[in-house]
């Protein structure tokens, strides 16, 4: 008989890409409507996004239904990166790979963790990642005064600062919302700097990488050590 989980992650699905398009709808009104940036409403998508990451690790028992959604957005953001058919997503029109490495991680993160017990730590990655490296773009165009270079990518200090505070106290109700039995402290403070570290050098997109996977790992890892 087929069990009640596996009817329901379908329609997980199908909630899953009604909710991303009604963020990338939102965005794409601010930005018609209103008199935001560019990358304002880029990251409104972001933050949009990546707070799916809760529900998805709450509600789906599959790991390889909870990555379907993200995964297809793979290939449609590939494709609006080709042809710059989304200026919501892009980075200020110009495009960025970015866009595609965002699902990409989100559903390589589910199917690597979630079999290891690591679905707060999903939650971990994809939380830094749609909070915190907003925050850091935010707050670093607009109040970035202090700047630092590494590896030939320019930041500010400001930005970094905003990206491992905003990124701890997301972190750590996120992960606490999704099933932990009590605020991992340690292991959100580690993620979050170790987040802001593995932004700090790259750029054209990577961070989407390079943020989440950092989060997540460290998370789990601690949360391993702690537990």
């Amino acid at each position: 008989m087929t069990s009640l989980a596996s009817l329901r992650d379908p329609w997980l699905v199908v909630l899953s890409f009604l909710w991303i398009l009604f963020v990338i709808a939102l965005g794409e009104a601010a930005r018609r409507l209103g008199s935001f940036s560019p990358d304002v409403t880029r990251k409104v998508v972001h933050v949009g996004v990546g707070f799916w990451a809760l529900p998805t690790a709450l509600w789906f028992d599959s790991p390889w239904w909870a990555a379907a959604c993200p995964l297809t957005f793979v290939l449609l953001n590939a494709i609006s990166y080709r042809h710059r058919l989304m200026a919501v997503i892009e980075d200020d029109g110009r495009g960025s790979p970015g866009t595609i490495y965002f699902p990409l991680v989100f559903a390589g993160l589910i199917l690597l963790l979630w079999p290891l017990g690591g679905r707060a730590a999903s939650v971990a990655g994809l939380y830094a990642m749609g909070f915190g490296d907003a925050a850091a773009s935010v707050v670093g165009r607009r109040w970035g005064r202090r700047r630092y270079t590494i590896g030939g990518t320019t930041k500010s200090w400001e930005g970094t600062a905003a990206l491992a505070a905003v990124s701890f106290v997301a972190i750590l109700l996120g992960t606490w919302a999704a099933g932990l039995d009590r605020p991992a402290w340690i292991a959100s403070l580690g993620a979050s700097l170790v987040a802001a570290a593995a932004e700090a050098p790259v750029g054209r997109g990577l961070d989407n990488l390079t943020v989440p996977l950092a989060a997540a790992l460290t998370f789990w890892g601690l949360e391993r050590i702690g537990s």
